[in-house]
C-alpha cells in the first residue's frame, strides 16, 4: 500500500504539489488571529442598534461572566457609526472582555441632550441584556474616542454612569468649554456646530460643570494626544486633576507619541504604549 501511495503521488506533477503548498499558507496566514462571536444590529432604543463583540471560548451558561467595555465612537457630534471601531473588538475579547459598540444620535438631528440619552439608554440595555452574551452588568467600563470621550465623561459627570466600574475618555478638549473657547480665542466651526455659539450652552455641556457637584464618580481614565500641542494638554490635566481632587480615583496617559487618530486607530498593537494603559487600567478595575 506504502508502495502504491508513492507511485501516486510521484504522478502528481511538482506544480501542483507546489500550488497546494502555496495554498496552505496562505489559508494559515490569513486566518484570524483570534476567534470571536459578533451580534451585529441590535436595536437597543428605537432607531438605535449596537454590536456586540464576545470571545468565543466562554464559560458557559454558568461559567464567570466577563467583563465588559461599553465603546461610544467619535465623529465630532455629526458622523460616524457603531463601526468606527479600528482593532478594538479583536484586542479586547482576544484579552477576555465583551465588546459593545454603539450608535447614537448625530448633529443636528438632536443634540448633546439627546446624545447623553443615548448614552444612558445603551447603558441600560447593557445592564439588562449582557448576561446572554457572556457579560457580566456588574463589570461594565465605558470608554469613546474624541466626542465618544466627551459623551462618556458627561455621562460621568451628570450621575449616569453609577455603578459602572470605570470611564474611559480617549482625546477630547471638550471638558471645559469654557476653558476652551478662551484658549483658542474662539469656540471654532466643528465645537460650535456640536455645542452652538451660546456661552450658557458651554456651561450646560461641559463635564467641568457637573463634576464639581457629583464629586466621587466611577474611576477615570484620561488620555490625551499632541494633537493642538499645549491647549488639549492643559484641558485633559486640568479636568484630571479636578476630579481627582473631588475624590475621583484618576489616571492620566500622556499621549505625545500619538495624533489625534493615533490614540484610537493604534489600540491593539504589540508594544503600544496606549494600549498597555488601557489593560493595566482595565484589569484594575474589573477584577
Amino acid at each position: 500500500m506504502h508502495n502504491s501511495l508513492r507511485k501516486n503521488l510521484r504522478c502528481v506533477p511538482t506544480a501542483w504539489l507546489k500550488l497546494v503548498f502555496v495554498c496552505l499558507v496562505a489559508v494559515v496566514m490569513t486566518a484570524p488571529a483570534h476567534a470571536m462571536k459578533v451580534k451585529d444590529g441590535i436595536t437597543y432604543a428605537s432607531g438605535l442598534k449596537l454590536d456586540v463583540y464576545q470571545p468565543e471560548r466562554s464559560g458557559g451558561l454558568f461559567g464567570r461572566k466577563r467583563p465588559v467595555v461599553l465603546y461610544i465612537h467619535g465623529g465630532g457630534w455629526v458622523v460616524g457609526d457603531r463601526k468606527r471601531v479600528y482593532n478594538m473588538p479583536q484586542w479586547l475579547t482576544s484579552k477576555g472582555y465583551v465588546f459593545v459598540a454603539i450608535d447614537y444620535r448625530k448633529i443636528p438631528k438632536t443634540n448633546i441632550d439627546g446624545q447623553v440619552r443615548d448614552v444612558t439608554a445603551a447603558i441600560a440595555w447593557t445592564r439588562r441584556n449582557i448576561r446572554r452574551h457572556g457579560g457580566d452588568p456588574n463589570r461594565i467600563v465605558l470608554m469613546g474616542h474624541s466626542a465618544g470621550a466627551h459623551l462618556s465623561a458627561l455621562v460621568a459627570a451628570q450621575g449616569k454612569a453609577s455603578g459602572l466600574r470605570g470611564i474611559i475618555p480617549n482625546d477630547v478638549q471638550a471638558y471645559d468649554l469654557l476653558a476652551y473657547a478662551t484658549k483658542r480665542g474662539s469656540i471654532g466651526a466643528m465645537f460650535g456646530t456640536a455645542f452652538t455659539n451660546e456661552p450658557k450652552n458651554w456651561i450646560k455641556w461641559s463635564p467641568a460643570t457637573y463634576a464639581r457637584k457629583t464629586r466621587r464618580m466611577p474611576p477615570h481614565l484620561i488620555l490625551y494626544s499632541r494633537s493642538q500641542g499645549e491647549r488639549r494638554r492643559s484641558i485633559s490635566i486640568g479636568y484630571a486633576n479636578l476630579i481627582k481632587g473631588l475624590g475621583t480615583r484618576t489616571e492620566i496617559f500622556h499621549g505625545t507619541a500619538y495624533s489625534h487618530g493615533a490614540i484610537a486607530a493604534r489600540l491593539g498593537r504589540s508594544g503600544d504604549a496606549a494600549t498597555k494603559a488601557i489593560e493595566r487600567f482595565l484589569e484594575k478595575v474589573t477584577r
